[in-house]
């Protein structure tokens, strides 16, 4: 990944919500907006819930940005929806966000276990 693009990933951080999820549902593949809404649905199981208007007006976003870009329709497929796919500055954003949630869960991690070492000390 170039510098410019991972320079240009970070003025996305912090990611919001929607955005990552998005991402993550897209991965690398190609989905329309309801796939996109049944792909959060399954690798969250059911804990993150995306509205269809929050979803298309985040969507729109991301476009704009760059993020996500039209695809071409599979073969076969309903050619009343439109499909999507990530970029390759999405891509860049998705990892730089999940870097970024990395280092705050070790962060949250060393802070319990300090918490949890603090409370048995005061027993």
């Amino acid at each position: 990944m170039s510098s410019e693009t991972e320079r240009r990933a970070a003025e996305f951080m912090p990611l919001g919500v929607p955005v990552f999820h998005i991402l993550l549902a897209l991965g690398r593949e190609i989905r329309h907006g309801y796939g996109i809404l049944e792909a959060i649905d399954e690798k969250t199981d059911g804990e993150a819930v995306i509205l269809p208007g929050t979803l298309y007006v985040t969507m729109n976003r991301m476009l704009d940005d760059g993020l996500i870009e039209p695809a071409d329709r599979p073969k076969g497929a309903d050619a009343r929806r439109r499909y999507y796919r990530v970029t390759p500055l999405g891509h860049a954003v998705v990892a730089a966000e999940a870097r970024r949630l990395e280092v705050l869960l070790g962060v949250a991690r060393a802070e319990m276990g300090r918490g949890a070492d603090s409370a048995a000390d005061q027993a």
